[in-house]
């Protein structure tokens, strides 16, 4: 584990993304390659992100998104709530291009960033909302998503009531949780769910790659 944070970063992009049983093709890791130095570039400039290094931004970005994917199933279109600088949302586009993406993020300098972004990368099927997301406005807007996903942007049930009514039938919301999640947080997003039209909430854990510290997903299904 040590020789692998010695590495460069697309290098250990590649060999995390390999634990994950992913193969990332070269313009894929290219992409990536911009996405990072893009990122540190505004970073000097706007505060994007806490993380600083090349190596956190890789592990603790990149691949923490990328470790969600086989929780999205075979969904087409994806939401992403507070999207910041594009994670984990922008992050899976990367992965899974034919996905349509809505990155929804209220600050005027991080939603400046995602759209310079996207339009550097050539990304087709993103859209960027500038909007601060209420649930009138998501009633408004869905049905429309296969998923909705949030990584720490809003605590369990302001996530679900924003999400659930975004989701087409059958949908997921996703929320990217750290591994001490309190449990009056998720006692009360259990009893809200039904009154939301969602299922039970799933619980996966996950380890992130060459690091191992733990992660959670928090996972609910329209009915």
């Amino acid at each position: 584990m040590g020789r692998s944070l010695n590495s460069q970063p697309m290098d250990l992009l590649q060999e995390g993304a390999a634990i994950l049983g992913l193969q990332l093709p070269y313009p894929v890791l290219d992409q990536f390659r911009i996405y990072l130095e893009e990122l540190q570039r505004w970073n000097a400039r706007v505060n994007l992100t806490g993380l600083k290094t090349d190596q956190d931004i890789v592990i603790k970005h990149f691949l923490d998104s990328l470790a969600v994917l086989p929780y999205l199933g075979d969904a087409a279109s994806l939401a992403d709530l507070g999207s910041g600088a594009g994670f984990p949302g922008l992050a899976l586009k990367l992965i899974r291009p034919a996905l349509t993406l809505t990155l929804v993020e209220a600050r005027a300098k991080k939603a400046a960033f995602l759209q310079y972004l996207i339009s550097l990368l050539k990304l087709e099927g993103v859209e960027v909302a500038q909007v601060h997301l209420t649930t009138s406005m998501a009633a408004n807007w869905g049905p429309r998503f296969d998923a909705v996903i949030t990584r720490a942007a809003f605590p369990l049930v302001r996530f679900l009531e924003l999400a659930a009514p975004l989701l087409l039938p059958g949908g997921r919301a996703l929320a990217l949780k750290g591994p001490n999640l309190a449990e009056p947080e998720l006692d009360a997003a259990r009893k809200r769910c039904p009154s939301l039209g969602l299922g039970s909430l799933e619980l996966q854990h996950y380890l992130l790659p060459l690091i191992g510290e733990p992660r959670l997903l928090v996972l609910a299904r329209r009915n």
